[in-house]
């Protein structure tokens, strides 16, 4: 495991001291009976951040990521697991009793997962049971039912998609004949998986389980990007390079342009993060309204429109970038990130507008958010 540079473990003790509730909005209504629970990442690094695209990959700053929990209403801030090199990306499974996560704390990309409270940390992908060119895995996708795992494994200039069990067992490769393919997401009823790549100019792609021939759902849409299926799974929800929010049923008909003029892809953690991530839309698990973000006077913002792609909306108004905006699981919250002074913070807001409130005050990035299922366990 990667050492924690004695500086990034000062600066996340540090955060977790001067952690306050925002007391800007204490005379706000109060928008949820209850405040629900995220699991989130945080980012560290020395000097000032950096990514550039690279021969077979990106080369970036070397970040220290933590995994913490807090309260929809800014209490109950908890580290989860503190893993090392670029641990990120955390989910929690339906039942509430896993988080995965993706880190580089052996030198390897992998997923982990670990018991709700950071316990039992276990690699889902190590070893070479793809075989040896795999080198790395990330980019997972967990099941609406827990039950499955999708990712991409890399060879240091090419990926695949596969597919394995929750604990990482059986994993199997999809369509790997295509060539570089990634961005995968599982239907709800685990009988579909959809995809893109460089393999077809990033053109959506779907392949039927267990077996079936892949599909062209955009064929003449290139640079379609973090495919998602609706709860119902009849339609998927994505955006291209134009940073618009699109969607097509899962047979490739009725491909419709829901926004226009978002001209926003990437979220960037500095003026030198020039790969950024590509920040995606979501659903809301009633499947009538999309969250996504856009470029509003010059600022990415947190917007929202109907599934039929009426009554586009701008939910916040704020002067730094916005980013990773996520439906809570009763559809009363948004969680999003946005940067406060070097890094970006975790806020949420409701549907209807009005003032975010600010859950975090840390010294280092929150970089990925994600609800807990509500009502679960802990």
């Amino acid at each position: 495991m990667q050492s924690i540079p004695p500086r990034a473990w000062s600066s996340l003790l540090l955060a977790f001291v001067l952690l306050v509730p925002d007391r800007s909005c204490a005379d706000q209504p109060v928008q949820v009976r209850e405040p629900g629970e995220l699991v989130f990442s945080v980012k560290t690094w020395e000097g000032d951040y950096s990514s550039k695209d690279v021969p077979g990959g990106v080369e970036t700053t070397p970040a220290v990521g933590v995994l913490c929990s807090i309260n929809g209403d800014g209490t109950g801030l908890k580290k989860v697991v503190a893993l090392g090199r670029n641990t990120d990306y955390p989910t929690v499974s339906p039942d509430g009793q896993w988080v995965y996560f993706q880190s580089n704390a052996t030198g390897r990309s992998q997923v982990y997962r670990c018991r709700s409270d950071g316990s039992g940390v276990a690699n889902l992908t190590a070893g070479d049971r793809l075989g040896q060119k795999w080198n790395d895995a990330y980019g997972y996708f967990l099941s609406a039912d827990g039950m499955k795992l999708l990712y991409t494994v890399h060879d240091g200039s090419t990926g695949r998609v596969a597919l394995a069990n929750a604990d990482g067992s059986e994993p199997r490769l999809i369509a790997p004949e295509l060539g570089y393919t990634y961005m995968a997401a599982l239907s709800p009823k685990n009988d579909r998986v959809v995809f893109s790549g460089p393999a077809r100019g990033y053109r959506l792609l779907l392949v039927t389980l267990p077996d079936g021939k892949p599909m062209e759902l955009t064929p003449d849409h290139t640079e379609c990007f973090v495919p998602q299926f609706t709860p119902a799974g009849k339609t998927i929800v994505f955006i291209r390079r134009d940073g618009d929010v699109y969607r097509v049923d899962a047979d490739g008909k009725n491909l419709r342009r829901l926004t226009e003029g978002n001209h926003h892809v990437e979220f960037r953690l500095s003026a030198q993060d020039r790969h950024g991530s590509t920040d995606g839309p979501h659903v809301s698990l009633d499947g009538k309204r999309i969250a996504y973000v856009a470029v509003k006077d010059g600022v990415p913002n947190v917007c929202l429109v109907n599934f039929d792609g009426s009554e586009q909306r701008q939910i916040t108004f704020r002067k730094t970038p916005c980013g990773r905006v996520r439906w809570s699981p009763d559809g009363t919250q948004l969680a999003f990130v946005s940067f406060e002074g070097k890094y970006p913070q975790l806020f949420v807001v409701a549907p209807q507008a009005g003032e975010p409130r600010q859950l975090t005050r840390l010294d280092g990035a929150v970089y990925f958010v994600n609800w807990k299922p509500k009502n679960k366990t802990p």
